[in-house]
């Protein structure tokens, strides 16, 4: 499991020039069509320091996790979409019965294997910073149902995608994700009893 954590650490560090980047035309941007508004050349804008920490940190990580998680063969989109056709016929590298995968690394390797340790621990804790940074992020996303909602969507997704890139779609994947977006929910609310300035975070 070392491997793959220092691997998605690599690319986070590799995603931060990039994210600044592009904060900053953001920033620049948003500052200009307030000056238009206001007849003012130049804008001050105010932001929170703490909340701008956290918005860099969740999206240097999800930049990571979504380039780690859709590595796989690319190719033009019409033999793209062949090879997703030609998967769906013959059910190939895919499993769609719940638990399959788990049960089977479980018998095979036990929970001390680090491949059993990859495959069910490592797919819900990379998904716990999902669900933690949209409740922290956004006050919207506090609420039971649209936090369910992201936590389930961004695996389907993810899983629709490996479809065509020759990666394993794998149900179980999507549980074991929407499982960790869940419990990063239950963490913010938890860690915002202990430390109730994280509830001012959010816009």
């Amino acid at each position: 499991m070392t491997n793959y954590v220092i691997d998605l650490i690599r690319l986070m560090i590799a995603g931060i020039p990039i994210y600044v980047l592009l904060r900053i035309l953001l920033l620049r941007r948003r500052a200009r069509r307030l000056g238009a508004k206001s007849g003012v050349k130049k804008v001050k804008l105010k932001y929170n320091k703490l909340r701008e920490f956290f918005l860099g940190l969740f999206a240097v990580f999800m930049m990571a996790l979504l380039v780690f998680v859709w590595q796989g063969e690319y190719h033009s989109p019409e033999v793209m979409l062949r090879i997703a056709k030609r998967r769906l016929e013959l059910g190939e590298g895919m499993n769609l019965e719940p638990f399959h995968t788990i049960r089977n690394y479980y018998r095979v390797f036990g929970v001390h294997e680090d491949l059993f340790g990859i495959n069910v621990f490592g797919n819900i804790l990379m998904f716990v910073p999902w669900g933690f940074g949209l409740a922290l992020l956004w006050k919207k996303n506090r609420h039971l149902i649209r936090l369910t909602w992201f936590c389930a969507m961004l695996p389907i997704l993810i899983e629709c995608t490996q479809l065509f890139i020759g990666r394993q779609v794998d149900v179980d994947d999507f549980i074991l994700n929407f499982l960790g977006g869940m419990l990063g929910g239950i963490l913010f609310r938890a860690l915002a009893h202990v430390w109730p300035r994280l509830r001012t975070i959010a816009l």
